[in-house]
């Protein structure tokens, strides 16, 4: 971790408790935009004596940086509400999690947790359903890979206001096959709270499963990414947590083969934050080892080719991986022709060649 990135922990950590007092520097100014974290820094630093020492173009960025966050979570606010009542009244039952529920439960104001879409998750056969809602509320299907396997989720954006507001639709909680099933729609359902925040409608996943998202979302998709944000993530929820929420996150962990990729996460909150997770609960979720298959993620130098083997031996069967491996190399033709810039049918199969041959390169190519 850099020493910016160093310096942007010191300066969250003080926020909870004690003083920060030194000077940010363009390096610092640059990691807080790099790691989404200017709204968190403007707000900490303005509780202490620190705001007034810095300069006046650094006072002025931070502030920028807030007020942009507060004015799109503000219209965000709206559409969320909007979108969720619609799909209620359409009888579907969307659970909220990753950083909305977070923004809204664990954050002291909403706008301090940046994000660029709000997560929905929904039950698998409600896929058409929740895309016809969204259609009829005029978003446009944004254009992505699909399949049984190689992806969970679908996405619909429009502009509001100016603002591009996103949703991620998720059936399944990640994309690869190791972390897609450790919490189906049901269990999460299940232990789900009211958030008012988002309408009478809305309801979050439970602070329990949203640890274990947090955890392991980091590594699923941003493949054990030194994000601050996911870490204040993480930070945020282990202050919340009691005994028996400990216990229980744990004993979910341990069953779920996810507990080395969660003990990565609480570690680095640990270290940057500060974070409360205690040292029995680190010890019980490092006990496994390298025996889960999940731990793979963990490793140095990360290729798409080892997520790809991942992938593979977690399907079940002969059948299901060889669909998979069709799905990654002959996608959807609508998918291709806009990924080519809208290129004429009839190039299809030059297209599909090229996508082969230049895309080989990047399946063995270092993800971090």
């Amino acid at each position: 971790m850099t020493r910016a990135a160093r310096t942007l922990g010191a300066i969250l950590t003080a926020s909870q408790g004690g003083a920060w007092n030194g000077i940010i520097d363009d390096a610092v100014l640059a990691a807080a935009r790099q790691h989404d974290v200017g709204p968190l820094v403007f707000h900490a630093l303005r509780q202490g004596p620190a705001w007034d020492r810095q300069t006046i173009a650094v006072r002025d960025a931070l502030a920028r940086l807030a007020s942009e966050a507060a004015l799109v979570d503000a219209l965000r606010l709206d559409t969320d509400r909007s979108v969720i009542a619609t799909l209620a009244a359409a009888g579907l039952a969307p659970l909220i999690f990753k950083g909305a529920t977070l923004a809204h439960r664990h954050y002291p104001a909403s706008w301090l947790r940046p994000r660029v879409d709000t997560d929905l998750l929904i039950r698998e056969h409600d896929q058409a359903d929740a895309a016809a809602a969204f259609e009829r509320m005029g978003f446009t299907r944004v254009p992505r890979p699909t399949g049984d396997h190689v992806t969970h989720q679908f996405t619909y954006a429009r502009a509001i206001h100016g603002v591009w507001a996103e949703f991620d639709v998720h059936w399944k909680i990640a994309d690869p096959q190791v972390f897609a099933d450790v919490l189906s729609y049901d269990d999460l359902a299940h232990e789900s709270g009211p958030l008012p925040a988002l309408g009478p409608a809305a309801r979050s996943i439970s602070d329990v499963h949203a640890l274990l998202v947090a955890c392991t979302h980091r590594v699923a998709h941003h493949y054990d990414s030194d994000s601050l944000l996911f870490l204040y993530d993480i930070d945020r929820l282990s202050r919340a947590f009691d005994d028996r929420s400990w216990d229980r996150f744990v004993v979910l962990a341990l069953a779920q083969r996810v507990a080395r990729v969660c003990a990565r996460g609480l570690t680095l909150a640990m270290e940057v934050f500060g974070s409360p997770a205690p040292l029995q609960v680190l010890d019980a979720l490092a006990a496994p080892g390298s025996s889960e298959p999940s731990a793979a993620y963990l490793r140095g130098r990360l290729r798409r080719v080892d997520i790809l083997r991942s992938d593979l031996e977690s399907l079940r069967d002969w059948r299901a991986r060889a669909k998979l491996l069709r799905e990654h190399l002959l996608p959807a033709p609508a998918y291709i022709l806009h990924s080519y810039g809208g290129a004429h049918r009839y190039l299809l199969p030059v297209l599909y060649l090229h996508r082969i041959v230049h895309g080989a390169f990047e399946w063995f190519r270092p993800l971090r």
